[in-house]
Formats: structure tokens, C-alpha cells, sequence
């Protein structure tokens, strides 16, 4: 998505220039660009935390259904075969807890991060083009600083 919005930003040209304003101050693309850096690396951060939830859920699905398979299968006058069933059983909630309380929220939150950063690239910087010759000379000397 930030890679779309730094295309759209960037093209330039006399055709896109009637269709919003054009920026020249170098601080002012710099500060875009940069901005468009940030709303990808937060991306990234959605992946991520996307990537940790959908597995989490994974697991889960397939120990329910390896609990399930295994159930009907249970010697109930083998204390040891219960105990590990139990175990079984345990694990499965710890996971499921996992995705309910850590996974779920941690993505949430990493939504809303990427929804605010991309909604304050629209606002500073959507719609409004770079004038390309002050464009390239900023992108050749472009440093970006971390955010917090």
C-alpha cells in the first residue's frame, strides 16, 4: 500500500499537476519520502504479527483436531494415556489463550498503527505531487531517522 502511494506521489508531470498541487521544497518531499518509508516498515510490522496469529490459529485447528481423533481412542483405565491426553488438552488452551490474548491484540494493534500512519501520509502527502527534478536531487541524499 505505502508503494502505491509513493508511485501516485511521485509521477509528476504536467497531466498529474492539474490534478493536485505540486510540491518543490525539498523538506517538504523529503519529509514524504520518508514518511512513505515509515508506512512501509510498520507494514512489515502487520506481516509479522499477521503471519505469528494465522500460524497460532493453525496450531490450534490442529490440535483440536488430533484431540478429537485421539478421544474416542483414550484408555480411560490407563491413568498414564489419561494424563497425556490432559496434557494434550492443556496445551491446546495454553495456545488457544495465546492467540486470544497475546496474537490477536498485539495484530490489532499493529492494524491501527499502519491505518494512522498511512492515514497521516494521505494527509500530508496525498494527492500532491513532487516536482521530479527536486524529486531525483532529494532521493541521491535521502536519510531518513528512526521513529520511536
Amino acid at each position: 500500500m505505502g508503494a502505491m502511494a509513493l508511485v501516485s506521489v511521485a509521477a509528476g508531470g504536467a497531466s498529474a499537476q492539474s490534478s493536485g498541487t505540486l510540491m518543490t521544497d525539498p523538506r517538504e518531499i523529503a519529509a514524504c519520502l520518508c514518511l512513505n518509508q515509515s508506512v512501509q516498515r510498520v507494514e512489515g510490522t502487520v506481516t509479522a504479527a499477521r503471519a505469528l496469529y494465522e500460524a497460532l490459529k493453525k496450531s490450534v485447528a490442529d490440535q483440536d483436531a488430533a484431540l478429537n481423533a485421539k478421544r474416542p481412542t483414550v484408555d480411560t483405565n490407563d491413568p498414564s494415556a489419561v494424563e497425556a491426553f490432559r496434557l494434550q488438552m492443556e496445551k491446546r488452551d495454553d495456545d488457544q489463550n495465546r492467540v486470544e490474548q497475546d496474537a490477536y491484540p498485539a495484530l490489532q494493534s499493529k492494524i491501527a498503527a499502519y491505518n494512522a500512519k498511512v492515514a497521516d501520509y494521505g494527509q500530508r502527502c496525498g494527492g500532491r505531487y513532487m516536482d521530479e527534478p527536486v524529486l531525483k536531487s532529494v532521493q541521491k541524499n535521502l536519510v531518513c531517522t528512526l521513529e520511536p
